[in-house]
């Protein structure tokens, strides 16, 4: 059941409407592109900076809301189409990394326009309570020319626990090249790996706390190589699926204190916190016993 609500849930990433039409007019593409580069956040570095600059936290009814807002409407046949997602968990413990691939094809149409524009794939994790990435880690990261670009938004203070932390967004830039020939389909293939770590979990009734990881929000930016800033155009585009893709959703398992244990395990430890400290006031009482009269004669 939880597989079945991921696979339509897929789809519906962006709440954009489909279309049941064959390719659309390339005057209707070009309308589509002009509505892109008139938005703004096409511009930005990051995609996601602005949403925090309007919330505090991130709330995925509120992220799902900025992105229709900020992202001119296109028909199925206008986007590039999400042809596999596979995602897994490398590691064990606390250290974990979440590894993603990522297919997808661009209509012919597309790819005659985006050929001689500069293009990257941008994808965006909303990542779950209680997990977390660091950013000093991205960054060596990033120096080992891994990713195009790479930052963390939201709450970065690794020290929280899971129930005093608020969730984050990792932002990943990956480089594009398209093929410079034009007329038919391509299809582009992205491998991420994204080191993460979970936080101390609160106390739970099975002994783990279970994570769950979304389906990433898949982008693409392509930009003109006008050196001034005025005549420079800018294409920001979903990258969605048309079909029901099988993806199973991604489950951490992460240790956590047992609600039960917590009385007993509070009084082992008042008990020997207890034991300890009468332990070193009798050592200290002993080591500080004044040297007896018959001893200070022998000396």
């Amino acid at each position: 059941e939880l597989g079945r609500k991921w696979r339509r849930r897929l789809f519906h990433l962006y709440f954009l409407p489909a279309s049941a039409s064959a390719f659309a007019p390339r005057s209707i593409l070009h309308l589509r592109i002009r509505q892109s580069a008139s938005s703004s956040l096409c511009f930005e570095k990051y995609i996601t900076e602005p949403y925090f600059r309007q919330y505090e936290s991130l709330i995925d009814t509120n992220f799902q809301e900025y992105v229709r807002r900020n992202l001119p409407l296109y028909s199925e046949n206008e986007f590039p189409r999400l042809v596999d997602l596979g995602r897994h968990l490398i590691g064990e413990g606390s250290h974990r990394r979440l590894s993603s691939s990522v297919r997808f094809s661009i209509q012919p149409d597309l790819v005659s326009y985006l050929s001689s524009r500069l293009c990257e794939v941008i994808i965006i994790e909303r990542l779950p309570s209680g997990v977390f990435a660091d950013p000093f880690e991205l960054e060596r990261i990033l120096q080992r020319r891994a990713f195009k670009d790479v930052s963390v938004f939201g709450d970065v203070n690794l020290e929280l626990p899971s129930f005093r932390s608020n969730r984050s967004i990792v932002e990943i830039h990956l480089d594009m090249n398209l093929n410079k020939s034009s007329g038919q389909e391509i299809v582009q293939e992205f491998r991420t790996e994204l080191p993460l770590h979970a936080r101390y979990p609160p106390l739970g009734e099975s002994g783990y706390s279970e994570v769950i990881f979304g389906i990433p929000d898949l982008l693409l930016r392509c930009m003109s190589l006008e050196l001034s800033p005025a005549a420079q155009s800018c294409l920001l585009t979903p990258i969605l699926s048309n079909v029901d893709l099988a993806l199973s959703p991604v489950v951490w398992l992460i240790p956590s204190g047992i609600k039960d244990h917590a009385k007993l395990v509070s009084v082992v430890t008042f008990a020997s916190a207890f034991l300890s400290a009468i332990s070193i006031i009798i050592v200290s009482l002993k080591q500080s016993r004044p040297v007896s009269g018959d001893r200070l004669k022998q000396t």
